[in-house]
């Protein structure tokens, strides 16, 4: 006996830290680069030991095209994620980020 079975398509949930970043950026208009501490999981491979001092972080540059990248970052401590200004952010992002992203990002 053959049953006719009805699929259904399912969309993927949204990225709730994705749409944590682009609410901060919505809500933090002029500024290119967010620090924040990562989520549970948010990258695929483990991250490792930040090193004596240090812990992970997230940079999110805002890129030109609109996208976003997350780039994880060993940063001292004590360097609290509210502080960091833009400027401070774009230099660690020119040391961090592939040359694709560096090409693609906001300069503004």
């Amino acid at each position: 006996m053959v049953r006719n079975l009805k699929g259904k398509l399912v969309t993927p949930p949204a990225d709730p830290i994705a749409q944590a970043d682009q609410a901060w950026f919505d809500a933090h208009e002029g500024r290119e680069f967010r620090l924040r501490d990562p989520a549970p999981l948010e990258f695929k491979d483990p991250l490792g030991d930040p090193g004596d001092g240090f812990s992970w972080r997230v940079l999110v540059a805002r890129l030109a095209d609109g996208a976003r990248l997350r780039l994880p970052v060993s940063l001292a401590w004590d360097l609290h994620n509210d502080h960091a200004k833009d400027s401070h952010l774009a230099l660690l992002f020119d040391q961090v980020a592939p040359d694709q992203a560096k090409a693609m990002r906001v300069k503004g």
